[in-house]
């Protein structure tokens, strides 16, 4: 890997420290100390600040004494976000067992037991997989346990909290652009092997949990929010169960979902970062893939589009999705609301049949106010050409004060804003607009 080319130097030593946490050995002696304010600002981005902790706690310096405590700050953090997942999450499983309804839980919890330490993995939420049509159910079992229902960020999620901090997020099918991955993975959640002990709470078979990791990591690759976290998770997992594993089955169904080559070189990026291995001849393509994945996707994105057909795929996705919702804002906007129109035609109270009719005559007005406006600005730059010709002068002067006026009206503006509030600049907006009416009329 052409380091001089792709990494900073705090890129680097981030990167050792965590080689060292998860293989155990010491820390190479550095020949200068990194710049901890990025050090920790790009630890913090990739969810890995918590095991930087471990890291820095013996370590002394004044550059890295006022970033030390922050590094703490995510550990406690992490620490307590265990202790209470480590509560919540089986009793939420005994009560979904007990009201039998089916469930998984999905990676980012069941990665902790592949740490050395179980809060090195630290958590911000848990994902749980449940069979459709038990919503209802599932929404009475979560209240029973005094979770409160909040606003999902994401699609095809629905989000429940606890206080002290405990986030719940649900799911009913797991997320893939791709066609063929949907179908692959869209298996009901109670054909999955049954938890040992339960009837209705389900795992993974080892090769099936490999090939669902693999796909998730796809997806997150291609969509650019990939991180170092995810990357740990991986190997350390593959750490745990490379030797037991099928890998003609793995291989096999890889091959079907076209994630073979793709695999392999992630597995490879990961032995690189965490296991100190080297592979020279892939140097050009880890180098994309580290930016990739440093730059959640803002970098290195044409030769992973290669790599991985799944990233130009959803990034075709996102530009018919944003072509979508301008065209629905550009509906919404020339055709309102039966409740706006009628604040611009009180007749549609008692005709709304009226509505198209009322549509277009607002189209018209709209048009004919921006015709006038733009004959005006014409006719403006007109008639300021034809006086600079004849008076040049005049012109350079007002080239000059121009810019100078509107900025001192604007510090004007502002500062009556702060001094008066924003109803009495309105109210001196007003004052001389009636003026201007006055002087006309």
């Amino acid at each position: 890997m052409n380091e001089k080319r792709i990494r900073n130097y705090e890129v680097k030593c981030l990167l050792q420290m965590l080689e060292t946490i998860i293989s155990g050995e010491e820390l190479p002696k550095w020949n200068k100390q990194p710049e901890w304010g990025s050090l920790y600002k790009l630890s913090d981005y990739h969810g890995v600040a918590n095991m930087v902790y471990y890291a820095v706690l013996g370590m002394e310096g004044e550059k890295l004494a006022p970033w030390k405590p922050k590094f703490e700050e995510r550990f406690h953090q992490a620490v307590l976000a265990e202790e209470r997942y480590s509560s919540a999450v089986p009793e939420l499983l005994n009560e979904l067992e007990a009201r039998k309804i089916h469930a998984a839980v999905l990676q980012e919890y069941r990665m902790r037991a592949f740490y050395p330490q179980q809060d090195m993995r630290g958590l911000k939420c848990v994902s749980l997989l449940v069979e459709k049509g038990k919503e209802e159910k599932l929404g009475e079992a979560l209240a029973y346990l005094d979770y409160e229902k909040k606003e999902s960020r994401t699609e095809g999620e629905e989000w429940y909290y606890k206080i002290p901090g405990v986030l719940i997020i649900i799911r009913t099918e797991l997320p893939f652009t791709n066609r063929k991955m949907q179908k692959y993975f869209a298996v009901p959640v109670k054909s999955y092997e049954k938890e040992r002990g339960h009837k209705y709470i389900h795992t993974f078979l080892p090769e099936e949990y490999y090939i669902h990791i693999i796909g998730c990591s796809a997806e997150q690759y291609a969509r650019g929010s990939l991180d170092i976290r995810d990357m740990a998770d991986l190997w350390l997992y593959y750490l745990k169960v490379y030797r037991d594993l099928d890998w003609k089955v793995i291989n096999k169904e890889l091959e079907y979902l076209k994630l073979v080559e793709f695999h392999v070189y992630l597995i490879q990026l990961a032995a690189y970062w965490f296991g100190g291995m080297l592979f020279p001849e892939n140097d050009a393509v880890f180098d994309a893939m580290e930016k990739y994945i440093l730059t959640k996707g803002m970098q290195g994105r044409k030769i992973s589009a290669t790599l991985l057909p799944l990233v130009k795929e959803v990034a075709d996705f996102y530009r018919k999705d944003l072509k979508r919702k301008r065209r629905e804002q550009m509906l919404d906007w020339a055709f309102p609301h039966m409740d706006y129109m009628n604040t611009m035609f009180p007749y549609l109270h008692r005709a709304a049949w009226l509505l198209p009719v009322c549509w277009l005559l607002r189209l018209a007005r709209m048009g004919g106010r921006q015709a006038y406006v733009t004959v005006a600005e014409r006719n403006r730059r007109a008639r300021r050409a034809w006086e600079a010709f004849w008076d040049p002068k005049a012109e350079a002067v007002r080239s000059v004060i121009g810019p100078r006026k509107d900025h001192l009206e604007k510090k004007i503006r502002n500062f009556r804003r702060k001094s008066f509030g924003l109803a009495e600049d309105v109210r001196f907006k007003l004052a001389k607009q009636v003026q201007k009416l006055k002087r006309k009329t």
